[in-house]
């Protein structure tokens, strides 16, 4: 320890030598601006005087610089150095080093720990690959881009996934052609991961892997492998990472591959309301009832034949001729063909049913009432318009104050779980089919899946609707540094 004080001793003459050149040299740089500083408030002083200020004004600012220029020639640097060099020689001991190098070394540790434990919700934009929607002229506004802020956790009850697969919902278009603008335009304001109305990123389910969970999150570990489907209000899924309230979110069935679960989470959504919430079937209570479904390998019709089936009901639906395969292989009692015969009429032989789920629109609407049982339920699965997508601006204005109030008063942001639509989309219904799919009675139909590359085009497939089951996306997604920072 002698030997490396003496080496020290030796190192601060050497500095001593530096330092004294560079104060010398520091105070001639003083010294220069000094006279720099007295000329410019001499000729600050004579234009003064030029535009008849006051002898008083001219006075005070000569006497505050002949002050300050008193101060600098007063100041010397050589003397406050040797002043400052004397003190560490003779003042400064041996366990003052030692007790200043342990302080040094106790507090750079405590400040990397305690940076290594920070965890902060502000976090540098970081961008991503999504399927977004920059205006509403529909298809046509439709792209891939590469630089859409990635979101970040922002409330303790959040996830943050990693998106494998993500589905295409005909309802992608409708948003592409401004379905629910208004009600987003409002939503957006109290969600910090969305800046501006566009662009509007598509997609309404997906699969993927958790990157981060929020401290309050109970229902999936990181690392797990999720499913889960957002309302249409909501930021799509359509890209490399979401973040969604974890009511939303379910584990993944092991069954299924990233492809097949994309392309069930909503469809599940929207048949359970149907057949469920407004049609009162269940698993205690579809036995022995029929129920017609039309459309029956679209994304829903597909899903909608197996839980019937699954829960005792008997199903019989319309198809296309090519399709007809499938409705017989998911389990469909009774399989029509519309295009080579008439199923108005052929339903007209047939008993009438219980439940019908017109998964078409206003086109069938008639003819479903006529087939239903008196005491049976339609069900049209399709979505409706908005009334406020059509308001005005007397209209528009109170719907925004209505929006902020609502907002406020019940204190339940709307991507904490606040409702505000006619659908109710959450992780436990998933929760509840997941037995069906580990039992191999509820089965994915994926039509065809594209890379996010070609997403314009699995976009145009889905617009000639001729897909049967779910056309899906699938996603290679780039690491986000320092995103597991980012959770609260």
């Amino acid at each position: 320890m002698d030997y490396l004080i003496f080496l020290a001793q030796e190192r601060a003459e050497s500095v001593q030598v530096t330092l004294h050149s560079a104060t010398t040299h520091f105070a001639s740089i003083l010294r220069s601006l000094g006279l720099g500083a007295k000329a410019s408030f001499n000729s600050a002083l004579v234009s003064i005087k030029n535009q008849r200020i006051g002898r008083d004004v001219a006075e005070k600012f000569c006497d505050w610089l002949a002050k300050l220029r008193e101060r600098l020639s007063a100041f010397s640097p050589s003397e406050f150095y040797s002043k400052f060099l004397i003190f560490f020689l003779t003042e400064v001991t041996r366990t003052h080093i030692y007790f200043g190098g342990a302080c040094f070394f106790a507090g750079s540790l405590c400040g990397i720990l305690l940076g290594m434990r920070l965890q902060s919700s502000i976090v540098a934009p970081q961008r991503m690959r999504a399927v977004v929607a920059n205006s509403y002229r529909g298809l046509e506004a439709i792209g891939v881009v590469e630089d859409v802020i990635a979101p970040r956790i922002v409330e303790p009850h959040q996830v943050l996934i990693q998106v494998k697969a993500a589905g295409i919902d005909y309802l992608d278009i409708k948003v592409a052609e401004g379905y629910g603008r208004v009600l987003r335009r409002q939503l957006n304001k109290y969600n910090p991961n969305v800046d501006g109305e566009f662009p509007v990123v598509l997609g309404r389910d997906c699969s993927g892997v958790v990157v981060v969970v929020g401290k309050a999150v109970t229902r999936v570990e990181q690392g797990e492998e999720v499913w889960l489907a957002v309302p249409f209000y909501h930021p799509g899924t359509l890209s490399e990472y979401v973040v969604v309230s974890e009511e939303l979110v379910a584990p993944k069935p092991s069954q299924l591959t990233h492809e097949g679960a994309a392309a069930l989470p909503y469809s599940i959504m929207i048949a359970w309301d149907a057949l469920v919430t407004q049609g009162g079937l269940g698993p205690d209570s579809t036995t022995g009832k029929r129920v017609l479904v039309h459309a029956a390998v679209s994304g829903v019709g597909v899903v909608a034949i197996q839980l019937v089936r699954a829960w005792g009901g008997s199903v019989t639906t319309t198809v296309s001729s090519r399709a007809a395969p499938l409705a017989h292989l998911l389990g469909a009692d009774d399989v029509i063909t519309y295009d080579n015969s008439n199923f108005d009429k052929e339903l007209m032989l047939r008993e009438k049913y219980d439940v019908i789920l017109n998964t078409v629109g206003q086109a069938l609407h008639e003819s479903c009432l006529k087939h239903c049982l008196p005491g049976g339920v339609v069900v049209t699965t399709t979505s409706s318009l908005l009334a406020s997508d059509s308001y005005g601006y007397v209209a528009g204005g109170l719907y925004s104050l209505y929006m902020r109030a609502r907002y406020w008063f019940t204190k339940s942001p709307w991507l904490t779980g606040g409702r505000w639509g006619t659908l109710e989309v959450n992780g436990e219904v998933l929760e509840k089919v997941s037995p069906l799919i580990d039992a191999g009675r509820l089965q994915a139909v994926v039509d065809k899946a594209y890379s996010a590359q070609d997403a314009e085009v699995a976009f145009a497939h889905v617009a000639k609707g001729e897909q049967i089951g779910k056309t899906v996306i699938r996603f290679r997604a780039r690491p986000l540094a320092s995103r597991m920072e980012g959770s609260l």
